[in-house]
């Protein structure tokens, strides 16, 4: 079948070349951010020959001079108090057991409280001052358990709700049964439906369902975390991984976070706050956090909701507002980026890209190779939507599910969250009747599902997020391919001997993890540069880096929220001699105002590998900074530093030993308006569509867009 796949998505192919092989920026050092006026390219003959001494940069690792900042916030039980990069250990064993253990001491105490007429409801609420303490610290590294009392002071940020400078809607704002000092009445989540005994936390009558149904973003403007819920809701298994454990009888749950490198166990009530009823009364008497379509009987995505809400919430006393507040359930409104959610929960690497910067025949074939580990959430082209008449829902999230070839011809699924059968049509006449009801293929158009043809897909879809599920282990549904990682042997296996080299953790997903931390100020004068080592016996080899920065809604002071820099991450193949790299870029990250800047590639033949970090300028800072690597072969080594001396970059002197990976950072050079700056994002509109984008504009309004257009002329 000529259709059929066959070759690897990423061999390159036509004129994409030089895109999937990065920019064609070529500068011939990469040690510093301006690099063009130090220019030198030489000849494969002259790789041995020692060019002249450059000046190495003014600031190294931990050198004189480097006056980086500690980090003094802390939160869930985690400190740092070193400066410069330092290897990372996994708390994911450590958190398993105090999940365990901490669930097993609050069961205990519910029952003993009930037992003496101290609790009702038979029912924990995480509030000391409610509850009693149970001395539950945590430990070094993981984190005890942090109180949440069910009150306002949990949900605006700093602890006090401000009508002038705060963005909530009118519905998101706790208006149920406010006291006499404006303190809202949180509502438990079993206390929506008829019986508490008819509520659970998932779905339990499909035990062998392909999905867990749509998800209802709520008041707070959290389109951004509704889109990764939705992908997530499509894996089953990935799902249930969100929660350590959980009884639903006393309300305990124990979700699962990723957040910096490190696994967030967060303890839970099932308490939430409730708004205003809405205008048309159709959202009376619902939480304000997103819901089930099968609300109030399965719960998961509100305490979902509330766990990363919780996450993002440091207070400094439990019944008052002190200055050590920041953040809070409000922080996580605002709107944000998907790939930083998909991230924080499934643990795993995220970016997007563009279906106008791939072909049609690649972007199946990239689907179709991944979709077994990777969760892909896509948005509709609204400009070819409605020049085609094509009636796709702007709305509501959108995720890509299967990607199959049925006939000789692709095929993909996408699901749609939103009521009702949105499929623009596309199915009506392109897909066959019999893949519509294929026994292999369960999922129906009532349920939300729909097909269309790769060539349909390319035309009517625009910005793909994806997320490599690097954390998760095998979370696939039936009738997807086999494998591509190879299930983990032993749970340990060492990187290297060096010294200096950390040791990659095998983990059940398959893949060997790294993590480095610098809790530190990083900047373009101790910029950092990693190393990874491929053995030859370790070829071929698959290699996915995350360079993060530290998410500023925890620590918001006030309603505004503060964009992360651009960061850029290089990949160079190193050639011959101490200090020497291929010109021929291997792959590239996006160089956007995103949190998480990432890199994929596949190592065909063994080698080093260069990773720099590049900022928008000279005087950007970057305040701590955390970088996650993982092979799908043992034996590698993994390094972390500043960079301490120039590189030079050389002509080739043979086939590349290395090849993108990943369509995230693939920009056709015409849609870039310079190479030599950070593209920007429309903070206003990287979203789901939201009503207000619809309301006409009032003479009010214009009159102060003339006004400002004036005053700007």
């Amino acid at each position: 079948d000529p259709l059929r796949p066959q070759a690897s998505a990423f061999a390159p192919q036509g004129d994409h070349g030089s895109i999937y092989g990065g920019s064609p920026l070529k500068t011939s050092m990469f040690g510093g951010p301006d690099l063009e006026r130090q220019m030198r390219t030489l000849p494969p003959g002259e790789v041995g020959q020692p060019p002249p001494m450059i000046a190495p940069p003014s600031a190294s690792f931990g050198g004189q001079g480097q006056q980086g900042q500690q980090g003094h916030h802390h939160h869930h039980g985690v400190e740092l108090h070193d400066r410069g990069w330092f290897h990372a250990e996994s708390n994911r064993d450590e958190q398993e057991m105090l999940a365990a253990l901490h669930m097993e001491t609050i069961q205990r105490a519910v029952d003993e409280r009930h037992m003496k007429g101290l609790c009702p409801d038979a029912r924990w609420v995480n509030d000391p001052d409610a509850f009693p303490d149970l001395g539950l610290r945590g430990s070094m590294t993981s984190n005890g358990v942090i109180p949440f009392p069910p009150h306002d002071q949990q949900y605006y940020v700093r602890g006090s709700f401000d009508p002038l400078t705060s963005r909530l809607r009118e519905t998101a704002v706790p208006s149920h049964v406010v006291d006499e000092f404006g303190q809202s009445a949180w509502v438990r989540l079993v206390d929506f439906a008829d019986h508490a005994d008819a509520c659970h936390l998932f779905d339990e009558s499909s035990p062998h369902a392909t999905h867990f149904g749509r998800i209802r973003q709520g008041a707070l403007d959290t389109g951004y975390l509704t889109e990764a819920m939705q992908a997530v809701a499509l894996r089953p298994k990935l799902a249930r991984r969100l929660f350590y454990c959980w009884d639903v009888r006393r309300s305990v749950y124990i979700a699962r976070i990723y957040k910096h490198g490190t696994w967030m166990r967060v303890e839970l009530d099932d308490f939430v706050p409730v708004g205003a009823t809405s205008r048309d009364a159709a959202d009376g008497n619902v939480p304000i956090c997103c819901r089930s379509e099968y609300f109030p009987y399965v719960l998961w995505p509100s305490l979902v909701e509330k766990a990363y809400a919780k996450v993002h919430t440091i207070r400094g006393s439990s019944n008052a507002v002190t200055e050590e507040d920041t953040g809070g359930w409000e922080a996580i409104s605002g709107g944000g980026r998907v790939e930083q959610a998909l991230a924080d929960l499934t643990g795993g690497v995220a970016g997007r890209w563009h279906t106008c910067d791939v072909s049609v025949d690649r972007l199946f074939l990239y689907f179709y190779e991944l979709q077994r580990d990777t969760l892909f959430v896509c948005r509709p082209h609204e400009t070819n939507c409605e020049r085609h008449g094509v009636r796709l829902n702007p709305y509501y999230a959108h995720v890509v599910n299967r990607a199959c070839v049925f006939e000789g011809k692709p095929y993909i699924q996408v699901f749609s969250a939103a009521s009702g059968v949105y499929d623009g049509g596309l199915q009506d006449i392109t897909v066959p009747f019999s893949l519509l009801h294929s026994e292999e293929y369960p999922e129906t158009s009532a349920e939300g599902f729909f097909w269309v043809t790769a060539t349909d897909f390319h035309e009517y879809f625009d910005t793909i997020f994806e997320c490599r599920l690097v954390n998760c282990g095998d979370v696939s549904i039936p009738g997807m391919p086999p494998p591509r990682i190879p299930p983990p042997i032993s749970p340990r296996t060492s990187a290297a001997t060096s010294p200096r080299a950390a040791v990659g953790k095998r983990h059940q997903a398959g893949w060997f993890e790294w993590v480095f931390a610098n809790p530190g100020e990083v900047s373009a004068d101790n910029a950092p540069e990693f190393t990874v080592m491929v053995p030859e016996h370790s070829a071929p080899c698959d290699v996915i880096v995350s360079v993060e920065q530290l998410d500023s809604r925890m620590l918001m002071r006030s309603c505004i929220h503060t964009n992360p820099v651009p960061v850029l991450v290089k990949v160079y193949e190193h050639i011959e001699g101490r200090r020497y790299y291929s010109s021929e870029l291997v792959c590239k990250s996006n160089w956007l105002p995103v949190r998480d800047s990432m890199v994929a590639f596949t190592v065909l033949k063994g080698g080093e590998f260069k990773l720099v970090v590049e900022f928008p300028d000279l005087y950007v800072k970057v305040d701590r900074m955390i970088f996650r690597c993982y092979t799908s072969r043992p034996q590698c080594m993994v390094t972390a530093a500043a960079a301490l001396a120039k590189h030079y970059l050389v002509d080739p002197t043979g086939p590349p030993k290395a090849q993108r990976a990943t369509l995230v950072g693939s920009v056709r050079p015409d849609r870039l308006d310079t190479v030599y700056a950070p593209q920007a994002l429309d903070d206003e509109h990287d979203c789901l569509r939201k009503p207000e984008f619809d309301i006409a504009p009032g003479w009010k309004d214009l009159q102060n867009e003339f006004q400002q257009d004036c005053s700007i002329m």
